[in-house]
């Protein structure tokens, strides 16, 4: 069983509280009532740097061999399992007809879970990088940086891209961040002052872009300025990383992250059904936001019920087995 990283866990746990309200207001409200570029470009971009801070090895060589195993089994596989039985639900949950023909195809080609299928295509063109380059960072960033402007321009021509191939490329240097973190991890700065300058400088930067209506979704690649976006993500990881590493454990968002994978399946489905339910009972949103945060509250305690009877009951659809669950 591999050590834990506490603090990263905590921060995993609340990028996926976070993706689990924005699902919760989109199906609920039927619109995002909090701007989206205040939270939920973090969570997601700080996920993929999360995965490449892992990805480095201090004490060796990645394991190519080893590591494209675990993105199968940890991945690739569980894509297939979930999106294939959840598909159908959905489709009646939206009153949608069944298209057989349809799902098929959305799943073969990796858009019934655009996050997963965009880590895992990632994480695999990163690896075989860095073996090309033996773990040269200099030449990891040129890589890096080249993938994430040909993520700009594919997203100037086409909105769709086989197995999200658009954002895994600008992943790529999502995760060279992590990895690069990792690597120089003791010669970084982590004092409560600097802690604080981050953080607020992070805070002026969210108020700015608000004012100036700037946009940074990642999907669909939607980018209104980009040294913005890079001052964002930059500082955003400095910031929460530096936070997350000086406070205490939270035993409720460090177990959310250790199972972030099975939520973050559930945040389509779960969110979806409690908003019908919540129709169908009368218990609409009236402008109260009160109400979403109730509704939010049964999405996430369904979601951690489901997670831990997954987890419990049938470990092996997530890629682990039961001697290894945590």
């Amino acid at each position: 069983m591999q050590n834990r990283i506490h603090w990263l866990d905590n921060l995993r746990g609340l990028c996926m509280v976070a993706i689990l309200y924005d699902h919760t207001e989109t199906y609920y409200i039927g619109k995002n009532a909090i701007i989206t570029d205040l939270y939920v470009t973090d969570a997601l971009y700080l996920f993929f740097i999360i995965s490449g801070y892992f990805i480095y090895k201090p004490n060796g060589e990645v394991c190519v061999k080893h590591k494209m195993k675990s993105i199968l089994r940890t991945l690739i596989i569980p894509y297939f399992i979930f999106t294939t039985a959840m598909a159908i639900p959905k489709a009646v949950a939206n009153g949608r007809e069944l298209d057989l023909i349809g799902i098929t195809t959305n799943i073969l080609t990796g858009q019934a879970s655009w996050f997963v299928a965009a880590l895992a295509v990632a994480e695999i063109l990163f690896i075989s990088t860095l073996k090309i380059v033996k773990g040269n960072i200099k030449w990891m960033l040129a890589v890096c940086t080249t993938t994430f402007i040909a993520s700009i321009w594919l997203s100037t021509v086409t909105s769709y891209c086989f197995w999200q191939i658009d954002n895994a490329l600008m992943a790529m240097l999502f995760l060279l961040i992590g990895y690069a973190y990792h690597k120089y991890e003791p010669n970084i700065r982590n004092d409560i002052k600097w802690i604080v300058v981050c953080l607020l400088a992070f805070v002026f930067l969210k108020i700015y872009v608000v004012r100036a209506d700037i946009t940074l979704t990642i999907w669909h690649i939607n980018i209104s300025n980009y040294v913005v976006f890079a001052a964002n993500v930059v500082i955003g990881c400095l910031a929460m990383f530096g936070l997350f590493r000086n406070l205490p454990s939270c035993r409720m968002l460090e177990w959310i992250g250790k199972h972030s994978l099975v939520y973050y399946f559930l945040c389509g489905g779960v969110p979806l059904l409690v908003s019908k339910l919540a129709a169908h009972v009368g218990f609409y949103y009236n402008n109260s936001h009160v109400r979403v945060f109730v509704a939010f509250a049964i999405v996430l305690i369904v979601s951690t019920i489901l997670t831990w009877t997954i987890y419990r009951y049938i470990p092996f659809v997530t890629g682990r087995s039961r001697s290894n669950r945590q």
